[in-house]
């Protein structure tokens, strides 16, 4: 009983480190096209040579998302794009 509280623990923080690392991958993808929208420096230079690389990363460790994952990931994504008015 107690093995399997340990491994169900290990699991979940294996879990919710997939979905932050879908998370930090995604930033950094906003990020090159904040990079790459704003003007022709060598910072849009680097971010279109990173870019694809992130893509690519975010493709990769999606696939291997639980379905449980897929949904805290779908929530997590959908607060960055339309974070919730501030309550007055």
């Amino acid at each position: 009983m107690i093995r399997m509280n340990v491994e169900t623990s290990t699991e979940t923080r294996q879990a919710s480190g997939r979905v932050a690392q879908a998370l930090e991958i995604y930033r950094s993808i906003a990020a090159c096209n904040e990079s790459i929208a704003r003007g022709n420096d060598v910072h849009a230079l680097t971010a279109a040579l990173m870019l694809p690389c992130y893509q690519a990363g975010f493709r990769s460790l999606a696939l291997e998302l639980t379905p449980v994952e897929e949904n805290a990931l779908r929530s997590a994504l959908r607060h960055i794009r339309d974070p919730e008015p501030a309550l007055q």
